[in-house]
Order: C-alpha cells, then sequence, then structure tokens
C-alpha cells in the first residue's frame, strides 16, 4: 500500500508518520505521498518492522 492509501483509510496513522519525519530527515507524507511503505521505509532508512507496528497499533486504536 501506499501511504496515502494507509492514511486515507486509517487516519490516525498521519501522527505515526509524523513521528517519523525527523528521523527520515523529509516530510514523509509530503515527499513519499505515493510511494509504498516498502518504498518510504527503504528510501529514508527506517525500521519497517517497526514503522509496521507502530502503524498497525494506531490503526487499531482508531478503528
Amino acid at each position: 500500500m501506499t501511504l496515502l492509501e494507509i492514511v486515507s483509510q486509517h487516519r490516525g496513522t498521519e501522527d505515526v508518520f509524523r513521528g517519523y519525519d525527523k528521523q527520515a530527515g523529509v516530510c514523509l507524507l509530503c515527499e513519499a505521498l505515493f510511494d509504498t511503505l516498502e518504498e518510504a521505509a527503504a528510501k529514508y532508512r527506517l525500521d519497517l518492522k517497526k514503522l509496521l507496528a507502530d502503524l498497525e497499533t494506531a490503526a487499531a486504536v482508531r478503528s
């Protein structure tokens, strides 16, 4: 899924992406909105497993 699809379907995940902006060095939702989660994690050297776990937690809380 792209970051746009994730945020569109699970609004609470926006805060998670914002929390990773500093580590990525960019605004993820500005620069990687159309990238898949895997592409964005690789491009910005983010821990994909941790990011996914954080997103799943946020999505579950807001559902």
